[in-house]
């Protein structure tokens, strides 16, 4: 049977009234809804905007992003007036909103800010929400001008509490977060702001040593004095002596670069006896006697410049410049008295070392001479 087109039509437009009435009746309720959330919003009434952001935030989530962005404005005030339960519904709530707002509309760079500092200030020690709130950090820092420097410490934290409560990171992951914020953070405070620099970098480094459990790796502390091209080199230098010494790494490249960065910069006799000592190791007995010589000037104390001028004089017994060494040994019995017996000593073995030296082993009574010389 062949239908008829102007009776088929209208039959069709009678079906569609009660579902457009609907639509309609809907549309008025959000509207009401709508009115009286931007009202208690618009006067910080947070308790009563909630009823009517709920029904929004589940009935007609795509009518306006305002809709998400007042609730999770509300939910966190409403939040932080609250204990227990009600407060920990509230701040999901207030992540469910996120969570619309990204899916609906998207998150602007400022909400993505936003909601990493959230994550960080509510739930670091969640461990369902570090699931979420650690690699979410990751793509936030993924973008190098995308993160605010509020998100700095933050970043640094969740990494910590990840590593600890989810699952361990990989340490070469670990020192990838370290260096990114420290950077950013000697980038922008050392010289603008040096007590919020001291701050931050101390809780950086506070917390990644507690991720490695006191001792540093020794890969790690390599990766951390490449830092030392930064503003806050020197700092850098110092805590990568102290780190590679604590962990017992021995001389590595970063060590010793660390070593000839401070000595640039804040020399003292100390740093300038440690190059010796080194020079000395390798055999490089002149440049071992130059850094010693450094060393005695920028020391005021007597007592050690006298142990530095015995160091001076056993490196040229070594090198055998006994003349040389007895010089050095002489100005030790000069500048301090407790020490003449030890250098009083080494001038008799020098001595006795001249005898084997020129001794001729034929006519005794010369060697003899020599010997009591000695």
């Amino acid at each position: 049977m062949k239908l008829n087109a102007p009776i088929t039509i209208a039959f069709l437009l009678l079906l569609s009234i009660p579902t457009l009435a609907q639509t309609d009746s809907i549309e008025n309720i959000a509207r009401d809804y709508h009115i009286r959330a931007s009202d208690y919003m618009k006067y910080d009434n947070y308790e009563k905007a909630l009823p009517n952001i709920n029904w929004l935030l589940k009935n007609v989530p795509l009518r306006s992003e305002a809709i998400q962005s007042w609730a999770i404005e509300a939910y966190e005030q409403v939040a932080e007036q609250s204990e227990g339960t009600r407060k920990a519904v509230l701040l999901d709530s207030m992540l469910y909103a996120y969570k619309s707002k990204k899916q609906y509309f998207g998150l602007s760079d400022i909400d993505k800010n936003k909601l990493a500092f959230r994550y960080f200030k509510y739930f670091q020690n969640d461990t369902e929400k570090l699931k979420e709130a650690y690699p979410f950090f990751k793509e936030l820092f993924s973008t190098p001008d995308l993160p605010i420097n509020n998100n700095l410490i933050p970043y640094m934290a969740i990494t910590e509490k990840y590593n600890s409560k989810v699952q361990p990171i990989n340490p070469s992951e670990i020192m990838d977060v370290y260096t990114l914020t420290s950077e950013r953070v000697a980038k922008e405070y050392f010289s603008e702001d040096n007590k919020r620099y001291e701050s931050y970098s101390s809780f950086l480094h506070a917390s990644l040593k507690s991720i490695f459990g006191g001792e540093m790796p020794c890969d790690a502390i390599q990766i951390m004095s490449e830092g030392m091209t930064n503003p806050d080199s020197v700092l850098v230098a110092k805590k990568v002596l102290g780190e590679n010494l604590n962990s017992g790494c021995g001389r590595t490249d970063g060590y010793t670069a660390a070593l000839e960065l401070l000595v640039r910069n804040e020399p003292t006799a100390g740093l300038y006896k440690i190059l010796a000592q080194y020079a000395a190791v390798d055999k490089d007995y002149d440049q071992a006697i130059e850094y010693y010589k450094k060393a005695i000037n920028l020391e005021d104390d007597a007592k050690k410049q006298a142990d530095i001028h015995m160091d001076i004089a056993s490196i040229h017994f070594i090198n055998l410049n006994k003349p040389k060494s007895r010089e050095h040994a002489l100005k030790v019995i000069e500048l301090d008295a407790e020490q003449s017996s030890t250098a009083y000593s080494f001038i008799g073995n020098l001595y006795l070392s001249s005898f084997d030296d020129c001794a001729d082993r034929y006519d005794k009574v010369q060697d003899k001479a020599v010997y009591l010389v000695a």
